[in-house]
């Protein structure tokens, strides 16, 4: 009786830190390698027919990067467009990078297949 009241307990605090977080607009990207330190967050995310713009907030324990990206679904690539560690507004966006298709298993492929689902 005592662990369906903990896996309860469990369950409700796990329920509320995610719905805490989606109250601020931002959603955990779900990661196949758990192996990584960082956490990413999508901030914003707007489309324009099949290509999809999208900010996100890259976290580990000590840093915090703003990262805004392209994304083409149907191809399944992506490309870097900016950064900046003060904040999402101050990305410059002038000097894109190439479009790349991400090795399975990279953040870039886990963001295309979140993005794109």
């Amino acid at each position: 009786m005592k662990i369906q009241k903990f896996f309860g307990m469990i369950v409700a605090l796990t329920l509320a830190v995610n719905c805490f977080g989606a109250s601020r607009g931002e959603v955990e990207v779900p990661r196949t390698v758990q192996k990584d330190i960082y956490k990413y967050y999508i901030v914003e995310e707007s489309k324009k027919t099949t290509l999809y713009n999208v900010t996100l907030k890259r976290l580990s324990y000590d840093t915090m990067l703003y990262i805004k990206v392209e994304i083409n679904c149907p191809s399944r690539v992506i490309r870097e467009l900016g950064n900046s560690i003060k904040s999402a507004k101050a990305i410059s966006t002038d000097t894109p990078k190439p479009w790349v298709k991400p090795v399975i298993g990279s953040i870039q492929s886990d963001i295309i297949t979140y993005v794109c689902r």
